[in-house]
């Protein structure tokens, strides 16, 4: 297992390299049973934190393109058609409930965009997008007819050379009028893709005059990227870093602006006209022209159809050229005209230092009343934003459920208004108010589209756990449909009972009841119900995978339930017998000090160290947090050691192989190895036993019994 703690940022990475820590700890408050992963959501409605999980609802915890792309979703009133979620491989653990960006994108546009927005000027081309030009271009030479055949095939060939290293003229028999255009113009584009601005610019310009129409536009349209391309030369480094625009060359910026006003005027409806419209953003960005880029934006912001992937394009970069600024949020309090682009700012400015309990925010009541005026066209989206504000300052529940008329039952909902009435619904649930449940399942009905209904869902079973009627998940007839947002429950609160009946319910996705099955019988080991586990292992079919590993556990395809029928109970160093035989055993006499330590075998030879279900810190407002529904407290390897070295009435053998087993649960880090994981990095420290008492088990096992295989082969304490 990789041990993972959640970052601050709006990027999140695993940052501690394996051995740097100890493996039993988990990240964030948040176990997902050693699922391989840096990014793990907070299974709760909303939160004050940026998280790499981001919510149907428009919040301060969603990365900003979400957000943005549901504001376009709500002023178009139009989203993408899309049956369900689409979770991408390696982000299981999102569930339906919670979406990455590149989640969301795979969702609403699945076909990827023919070319992905670049966070910075590139300075030249691959291959791959001047490939993305070829079919236009052997369009437009079919349709010439002065071409001849053969000058079109050698033309066609020249092409697909352009713009991906030295191309070779010689030998290039074009002597047709026609085709020497042809051949000019690709001369002048092997010139732009080289980087030769001087002798590009001469090749396009006569070009622009051509007979051929297609050549004469392009011609015309290609000064406008030559001078682009010029004008950031500079301000890209070797490394194809970019310096800023304060490297860039104004006067360049200057000839690309007019050769976009030249090319509208002469091609007002062209073939490039929409390109060329984009590009006078770049223009402004490049000349630090702030308030015609932010005016671009919100204009745009407010015409992008959401049904249209240009809605996710145009939120990557807003999100990159302005949003991302460290001096995003001054610029924004420049203009008063801009209440969309502000919107989205005031939520982002709504997020707390989670590694500061004074943080409150960069957005006080009262800059958020001095906005009031911009948002006379929009009053439900500044009303969503004062009782965002107002929730996450913890005012009064009341004083929101004013701001929020009830719309539960409405037949479907804009994600503003969603997102409006999801705020509702958390007001209510601080409020404890006896109405929440209700107002969740009324919720239900218009919630439709992708997201939105496992996130009320979750309002709803949040609420149900916290009145202790978790039995309601489960009953037959139950709205909670979302098969993750259970099985965390089976893995955390679930009693026995509630992961039996789970597993025998073939209603339930297979995944599901193996989740149950597991859960059922790993907590009847290590909560102590043995003999339960003797009956409970015939719901683990005979052909149950016991080959799947645990490091992702309920994140992979296949659960190794199997694991409890058939798997390995001992590699020679310790005598034991099945798993069943050493249940059988503990039943019979739970300080059997063997079959403790044959149990303690089975975790260590089968992968469980370092292992743990789902797991929610119990202080915060979870899923899946709060008492665990099986009896019994949990009992890790390293504890069954403790209580063999304590027995001085334990065999000779049993005691010598848990001194042995107790030091080499801290080989080779230092750190213990065969403890529960924990909730945070702050808890590491109980886990351990000092150096000093793992000296004094050597010491033991060295000299109490000096013939044992095992103090014959061990050389440190570590």
């Amino acid at each position: 297992m990789k041990a993972l703690f959640r970052t601050t940022g709006k990027h999140r990475a695993a940052v501690f390299a394996a051995g740097l820590i100890p493996a039993a700890m988990i990240a964030g408050g948040v176990a997902w049973a050693c699922a391989d992963s840096s990014c793990y959501p907070d299974w709760k409605l909303g939160g004050s934190f940026y998280s790499c999980g981001g919510q149907a609802a428009m919040n301060p915890t969603n990365d900003t393109r979400i957000n943005m792309v549901w504001l376009m979703q709500s002023l178009s009133g139009s989203s993408p058609r899309a049956a369900a979620a689409s979770t991408l491989s390696d982000e299981r653990q999102f569930g339906q409930t919670f979406m990455s960006w590149p989640g969301l994108r795979a969702t609403f546009w699945p076909s990827p965009a023919t070319q992905a927005a670049a966070d910075t000027p590139s300075s030249a081309p691959s291959c791959q997008i001047v490939a993305q030009t070829l079919p236009a271009f052997r369009d437009a030479l079919a349709a010439d007819t002065g071409v001849p055949e053969g000058e079109r095939k050698t033309l066609n060939q020249l092409r697909e050379k352009v713009g991906c290293g030295d191309v070779s003229w010689d030998g290039a028999t074009v002597n047709s009028a026609a085709g020497r255009y042809w051949l000019a113009y690709l001369k002048a584009s092997q010139a732009f893709y080289a980087n030769d601005w001087a002798t590009a610019r001469q090749g396009f310009a006569p070009l622009a005059r051509a007979r051929n129409k297609w050549i004469a536009e392009t011609a015309a349209y290609m000064p406008i990227r030559i001078a682009l391309r010029a004008s950031v030369a500079g301000a890209v480094n070797q490394y194809g870093d970019f310096a800023g625009v304060e490297k860039v060359d104004a006067a360049t910026v200057g000839q690309a602006r007019t050769a976009i006003a030249a090319y509208l005027k002469a091609y007002p409806k062209g073939r490039y006209a929409d390109s060329a419209k984009g590009l006078t953003r770049r223009v402004a960005w490049l000349s630090g022209d702030d308030e015609a880029l932010a005016h671009s934006y919100e204009t745009l912001l407010a015409a992008t159809p959401g049904d249209r992937e240009d809605a996710a394009d145009l939120a990557e970069e807003i999100d990159i050229k302005l949003f991302e600024r460290q001096d995003a949020d001054a610029l924004l309090d420049r203009f008063h005209d801009l209440p969309l682009l502000t919107a989205i700012g005031d939520l982002k400015r709504m997020r707390r230092d989670e590694d500061d309990a004074k943080d409150a925010g960069k957005l006080s009541a009262e800059q958020l009343a001095a906005q009031q005026g911009q948002f006379a066209a929009h009053p439900d989206l500044y009303g969503f934003l004062q009782a965002t504000r107002a929730l996450q300052m913890g005012e009064n529940p009341r004083s929101i459920l004013a701001m929020v008329p009830d719309a539960a039952h409405a037949k479907s909902y804009t994600p503003l208004a969603f997102s409006r009435q999801m705020l509702r619904g958390r007001a209510l649930a601080k409020a404890k108010d006896p109405n929440e449940a209700g107002f969740w399942q009324g919720m239900l009905g218009g919630a439709t589209a992708p997201y939105q209904r496992p996130l009320v869902e979750m309002g709803l079973v949040l609420r149900w756990q916290r009145d202790g009627r978790l039995a309601q998940v489960f009953a037959p007839g139950s709205p909670i449909t979302d098969s993750m947002t259970r099985q965390i429950l089976l893995q955390t609160l679930a009693t026995p009972a509630i992961l039996r009946d789970s597993a025998r319910d073939a209603s339930r996705p297979a995944h599901e009841r193996d989740i149950a099955r597991f859960t059922l019988l790993y907590k009847d080991l290590t909560n102590g119900a043995y003999a339960d586990f003797g009956s409970d292992v015939a719901l683990a079919p005979n052909a149950s995978s016991k080959d799947a590993h645990l490091y992702d556990f309920s994140m992979q395809e296949d659960i190794p339930v199997g694991l409890f029928r058939s798997g390995q109970w001992s590699d020679g160093k310790f005598p034991c017998g099945s798993l069943t035989q050493t249940a059988a055993a503990l039943a019979r006499s739970p300080v059997d000090r063997k079959a403790q330590l044959c149990l303690a075998e089975f975790y260590r030879l089968n992968g469980f160290d370092g292992f743990s279900l789902f797991r929610s810190d119990g202080k915060r407002n979870l899923l899946g947090a709060g008492a665990s529904g099986f009896p019994g407290r949990p009992l890790s390897r390293d504890a069954i050691y403790a209580a063999v070295i304590a027995d001085q009435r334990a065999a000779p053998d049993e005691r010598a192989y848990a001194l042995y087993r107790a030091v080499m649960c801290y080989a080779p880090s230092g750190y213990n190895g065969c403890a529960t994981p924990l909730l945070s990095y702050r808890d590491g420290a109980t886990n351990d036993v000092p150096k000093t008492t793992r000296k004094v088990w050597y010491d033991e096992l060295k000299q109490r019994y000096p013939g044992s295989p095992w103090a014959k082969s061990l050389r440190y304490y570590w």
